[in-house]
């Protein structure tokens, strides 16, 4: 940004040619030379057809493919009992042949061998991917999905035809996955096991960032160019100008941010940074710095690959993936839970898959922490498609992406099954294909299936023409069509018809999905609703418990369960756990959860407590914790978490109490250094139970507030924990609302509706074609009010005028029109509305009330004042209410209006000025809504 800085000018910065090097060193024409002796000299051979994989060592004096033989034979009871069918036998022998002739039955007992040690670990591992459709990986346990019963394919895996290695990918349990990877290590040599390197490229965003610093823009206009730049994945700095009007807009009007852009389009793509692959790891049959340059990453100790893992594979090294998934260790410590509450030793691989609650809350789109299907999109999806089979689960994943999307299969799979459309007919083969999906085109293997049967192609090479189509390799798929079309015609089939069936083909087989993985993944999808459906309690700990270091995700879950009617507990030290526990039927809070305590200081915490009981008060507390760990300022975050507060004091006493409690601490530390007896009684060395002072004097300091509690909350968590900012203001949200989110099941599609609630979940992306005015940049958001939850839509227009609004927890009212499209109704926003504004707009009449034994003749002058400060356009009411002086117990209630003339605008300083004079309770705002009918037909303005 300083234009006087040290530049490097002129034209010359780039290879020279040799003559040009000549030319620049004259006289110098041999040292120049000795440049090219010197590069002569050097000899690099890599070898990159050899493989150097590890070798399994199977027990003697068997081979390794005869160990592999006598797994899977011993697999075969395993899953099939002793009387397996011909069909499995046939498949096993297929896949065994395979695998043999192509030398990889080494690399199968490799991976069995790790996959077993987790599991004699208890630790939950499974495969993923394409590897499913191996009935060797189902039978050596890598697996949990029987091919033959998904009709997955061995061919989607392993190509007999080509010499590539095969990819086993296995997922971990998140928090146990190093213990796999040590053992890893351990088996087949320290050195000859490394994770694999990654480079962080500047991206379209990152790259405005980082020159914007560089050049001194300010961060917020920095932040607000990178924003501008289009949702798009992988999208560059050229294509985001072509497609964000907002981001060119400033391109063209702003000097520096054009200086910034033209900078980060020559600067975009370079690489940033060294990381570590998530999964990746690399194992050789020697140290691998034979074969691989290597390095350590800055704050690690692993040591990892100077190679990415494309370059690792192509070197001949064995490269697999071990990712720790969280979803696994959510099944794992729901199920610890349910078996610690319960004593109920359950088997996610064994639980129905015909389970009718499971499939009700996956109808209602109740997901939130279901695996692959929490998203508001994909919950949308659930309620329309409402899915009563394990094969809509394996479906739904597969569907959910953009090409079925964009491309109407999703709808045409859901109006097929809900017999809304016919389904459609290709062909007897086709259709018999295609029957699982509603003649719908989801999975490759679908695709292979067509190709071989109809085509006579084989599967594997089928798979390589429906790659060939996905990456638009034009001489290969002219090639696939060219046999399709043979294959079909000497199977009786027209060439005009096979030709426009493969058409047909080339349309969907670029969208279609990989069954294996779908399938997979379905079944962890399906294990954790079916944890949620039966025990929501002990599922909902274990979710809170593995999403500790992300406040968003903790909130949104806490919600989920106000909505499941389950409490979360506040934190309590004589209660909580390090992690969220589950307490009869409520859940207490995890103490790790507390942003600023750190996992070190509540694991001393706990374990004090197990040792000798709970803490009686703040000063036992200091006394039986290091401070060194426990600090002040951490004590102090317990305190406004509420952490202290079953010890009895107020949290701002506790406050006031913690210099004493931690010096009395650590005098109480020096004695018992110092070898000398408690004042107290008893010598603290012997009993391991100190005590506090036997009376403590409580600081004279005025109680927290309600108030003040909620915002400690707010700091300390994150987001509201004991209340929650909706209760505080649910009365104007009622007054001012047309209607709730239970009302819109009974609204016509356009209906216009009002909404009071809170704003959460906000995804904000761009669409592809700008608004009317050149917009793009739109939002979803869920909106919650006292009824329930409902998604809504902010299009770009709107959101360019209220965006700034659209905040997570803001509470306000929007207002809109229902879209009952889908199975649940969803509202598009045109307007948004604060309370304060809608107060003025909305509020017909302010109510204030006198009673003739509490009120006197001032209060009228005063009351008189106030309201002259606030002139508006709203009635006021006066209700008076007297009694007989005869007989008291004969009231009146007089409604009296102050005049024409005295008309106010509302507003919380009139109400709060109106009750400083009457007191609590004696004014209230009025408002008639125009609550419309539901079941009336909407006349609203269609976009």
């Amino acid at each position: 940004s300083d234009e006087k800085r040290m530049k490097m000018t002129g034209d010359q910065f780039f290879v020279r040619t040799p003559q040009e090097m000549y030319e620049a060193f004259p006289g110098f024409e041999d040292a120049v030379a000795r440049t090219q002796e010197i590069a002569n000299g050097v000899d690099i051979d890599l070898d990159l057809k050899k493989r150097h994989f590890p070798v399994f060592r199977a027990p003697e004096p068997k081979t390794d493919v005869e160990y592999l033989r006598e797994l899977c034979d011993e697999g075969i009871r395993w899953r099939y009992g002793d009387n397996p069918s011909q069909a499995v036998l046939d498949r096993l022998e297929y896949e065994l042949s395979v695998i043999t002739r192509m030398g990889f039955s080494s690399y199968f007992l490799i991976v069995w061998d790790f996959a077993r040690f987790a599991r004699e670990n208890g630790i939950p591992a499974l495969a993923r991917g394409s590897a499913c459709g191996a009935i060797v990986a189902y039978l050596l346990g890598l697996s949990n999905v029987c091919p033959l019963q998904y009709d997955l394919l061995f061919e989607r895996f392993l190509d007999p035809n080509r010499a590539e290695a095969p990819d086993i990918d296995i997922d971990f349990c998140r928090d146990r996955r190093g213990l796999v990877l040590d053992y890893v290590k351990q088996k087949y040599g320290e050195s000859n096991v490394a994770q694999i390197g990654t480079f962080g490229t500047l991206g379209a965003k990152a790259v405005i960032r980082d020159v914007a610093r560089a050049l001194a823009l300010p961060l917020d206009r920095a932040d607000a160019v990178a924003k501008s730049v289009p949702q798009e994945l992988h999208i560059t700095l050229e294509e985001a100008l072509e497609s964000g009007a907002d981001l060119k807009a400033a391109y063209e009007a702003d000097p520096q941010v054009r200086e910034v852009i033209d900078f980060g389009m020559k600067l975009e793509g370079l690489a940033k940074s060294a990381g570590t692959h998530a999964a990746g790891v690399v194992i050789a049959d020697q140290p691998l710095n034979e074969y691989v340059p290597l390095q350590r990453i800055g704050g690690k100790d692993d040591i990892t690959t100077q190679w990415p893992m494309a370059d690792v594979e192509k070197a001949g090294l064995l490269k697999m993936d071990f990712l720790g998934l969280r979803n696994l260790t959510i099944l794992d410590k729901a199920v610890q839970n349910v078996k610690k509450v319960r004593g109920l030793v359950l088997d996610p691989g064994t639980f129905p898959l015909d389970d009718e609650a499971t499939y009700r809350l996956l109808q209602r789109g109740e997901t939130k922490g279901v695996f692959q299907l929490e998203g508001g999109g994909i919950r949308d999806l659930l309620t329309k498609m409402k899915p009563d089979s394990f094969s809509d689960i394996i479906a739904t994943s597969a569907l959910y992406r953009p090409g079925p999307l964009e491309g109407g299969m999703v709808m045409t799979y859901v109006n097929v099954k809900h017999k809304v459309e016919p389904i459609p007919k290709v062909h007897p083969v086709v259709d018999e294909i295609l029957l699982e999906t509603y003649g719908v085109m989801v999975y490759q293997e679908q695709v292979m299936r067509i190709l071989n049967r109809l085509g006579g192609i084989e599967l594997s090479k089928a798979y390589a023409c429906i790659k060939a189509i996905s990456k638009k390799k034009l001489e290969i798929i002219a090639k696939g069509k060219e046999d399709f079309v043979k294959g079909a015609g000497e199977r009786g089939m027209p060439p005009d018809e096979a030709d426009n069936l493969f058409g047909l083909i080339e349309k969907f087989a670029g969208y279609g999905f990989n069954k294996s993985h779908s399938t997979a993944y379905a079944a962890i999808a399906y294990q954790t609703a079916y944890l949620k459906a039966h025990y929501p309690v002990e599922f909902m700990a274990a979710l809170l418990s593995c999403g500790m270091e992300d406040t968003d995700r903790i909130c949104e879950h806490v919600d989920d369960c106000r909505r499941q009617k389950i409490r979360v507990l506040p934190p309590d030290v004589n209660r909580s756990e390090v992690e969220f526990g589950v307490d009869g039927d409520k859940i207490t809070f995890g103490l790790a959860a507390i942003k600023g305590v750190g996992e070190g200081a509540v694991s001393a915490i706990v374990k004090a407590r197990e040792k000798a009981g709970p803490f009686k008060d703040i000063f036992d507390l200091c006394e039986r914790v290091d401070t060194k760990q426990v600090s002040k300022s951490v004590l102090e975050i317990l305190i406004r978490a509420g952490a202290l507060d079953g010890f009895g004091p107020d949290r701002n006493q506790h406050l006031a109490l913690c210099d004493r409690a931690i010096q009395a601490a650590a005098a109480r530390a020096r004695d018992r250094a110092a070898g000398q007896k408690s004042l107290f009684g008893g010598d603290d060395r012997k009993t391991g139970t100190p005590q506090a002072p036997p009376s403590i004097v409580l600081p004279d300091v005025p109680p927290m507030t309600q108030a003040e509690k909620l915002a400690a909350e707010k700091e300390v968590f994150g987001f509201y924990l004991t209340s929650h900012p909706l209760h505080e203001h649910s009365a104007r949200l009622q007054l001012y609302a047309s209607h709730n989110s239970a009302d819109l099941q009974h609204c016509t599609e356009g209906a216009q509706v009002r909404l009071g609630g809170m704003i959460s979940a906000i995804k904000r992306t761009n669409t592809k074609k700008p608004s009317r005015n050149g917009h793009t940049r739109y939002a979803n958001f869920d909106f919650e009010d006292v009824k329930g939850n409902m998604r809504c839509i902010m299009w770009p227009e709107e959101f360019s005028k209220f965006g700034e609004q659209v905040k997570t927890e803001t509470i306000c009212f929007i207002e809109g029109r229902v879209d009952k499209r889908g199975r649940e109704p969803n509202l598009v926003v045109d307007n948004l509305i604060t309370l304060d504004e809608a107060e003025k707009r909305f509020t017909d009449q302010v109510a204030i009330k006198f009673r003739r034994e509490l009120h006197r003749p001032e209060d009228f002058e005063g009351v008189r004042a106030v309201l002259a400060k606030y002139p508006g356009r709203c009635d006021v009411a006066l209700l008076i209410e007297s009694f007989d002086e005869q007989n008291p117990r004969l009231r009146f209630r007089y409604l009296l209006s102050p005049g024409a003339n005295v008309k106010v605008s509302p507003s919380p300083t009139l109400a709060a000025e109106l009750q400083a004079i009457l007191g609590p309770g004696h004014v209230q705002f009025i408002a008639t809504p125009k609550r419309r009918n539901p079941q009336a037909h909407a006349d609203a303005v269609r976009r």
